[in-house]
């Protein structure tokens, strides 16, 4: 899964131009034919493509839940909690190159580790990382500087609400504390709420969005200080038979650190079911601007494991 703790990544894209996408996205899928639930999937271990079937009571449920309810490969997050008494582990790398060829820099991270724990029916618990990152900067003519350290971790949790239709809605509650290393922490608590939405187009084809609202903090020029930050996102996503998902996201962050500004990207990723337990994906994020300082591009690839 990619970074978690929202504003802890450092994306690129001017902000103003994103914003009008996101609110033509937004307001398209609200007047069209709706806003998004997770795909339905038939018998994973079916070799025959799969059917249509109609609408059942809960579309976080059925044999193919786990391409539903993963958080990852996306930032923003599913609408359906895991199945309770359930364990969810969602595990992955992602390598990320900034700037240009002679000044920027290349982060990675792994094991993007979110534990997530279904307590009760439409109810988990989340345990947020450890999360490994290093990153080198380099410039020509000056030796490069490596850094790896570890970010902030903590705790979460997601309420599902009954399923209405077609329609998924759940909320999430996100807390990290300073406890990563010193260039990594956000020097105070973090605390996150998310809003997550969900709507089916078809059995196959879905549309969904999270708005994450965080509270959190950083440094500039060695000065702890704190602010907010907002981070939309947009993803559709579809299936194909044999359990094969594709995806397409747009996300906004509105301030990356304490002294920058917004940023905006897109990611487009693979998912593929393996049985009823195991999902694994590859995923593929850029940034869309001309200013050659503030590129990136990025490449993962992760699993999610479900025990029992």
């Amino acid at each position: 899964m990619n970074e978690r703790q929202l504003g802890g990544v450092q994306w690129s894209l001017p902000y103003g131009e994103g914003m009008v996408r996101y609110t033509i996205a937004i307001a398209l899928a609200l007047v069209g034919p709706g806003f998004c639930a997770p795909a339905r999937a038939n018998d994973p271990q079916s070799t025959a493509p799969l059917s249509s079937p109609s609408p059942g009571p809960d579309p976080c449920g059925g044999p193919g839940r786990l391409l539903s309810t993963a958080n990852r490969p996306t930032i923003g997050y599913s609408a359906c909690a895991v199945k309770d008494h359930t364990a969810v582990f969602e595990l992955g790398y992602q390598n990320q190159v900034n700037g240009t060829p002679s000044a920027g820099s290349v982060e990675s991270q792994v094991p993007q580790n979110f534990l997530r724990l279904g307590i009760a029916q439409r109810f988990e618990i989340d345990v947020i990382g450890p999360n490994y990152e290093a990153t080198r900067k380099y410039a020509s003519g000056r030796p490069d500087m490596v850094t790896n350290g570890v970010a902030d971790s903590g705790l979460g949790f997601k309420w599902e609400l009954p399923p209405t239709g077609k329609w998924t809605v759940a909320f999430d509650g996100l807390y990290t504390g300073p406890n990563g290393s010193t260039f990594l922490t956000a020097g105070n608590a973090t605390l996150t709420g998310n809003f997550d939405a969900s709507y089916s187009l078809s059995t196959v084809t879905s549309i969904a969005t999270t708005i994450a609202v965080s509270s959190t903090g950083g440094y500039a020029d060695h000065v702890h200080g704190q602010y907010g930050t907002t981070i939309p996102s947009i993803v559709m996503t579809t299936q194909i038979p044999h359990y094969y998902q594709f995806y397409a996201e747009y996300v906004l962050v509105s301030k990356i650190a304490l002294d920058r500004g917004d940023r905006a990207f897109t990611d487009f990723g693979v998912q593929k079911l393996l049985g009823s337990r195991i999902e694994v994906d590859l995923e593929y994020g850029h940034a869309f601007t001309g200013i050659s300082a503030l590129r990136f591009n990025y490449i993962g690839a992760g699993m999610v494991v479900q025990l029992r």
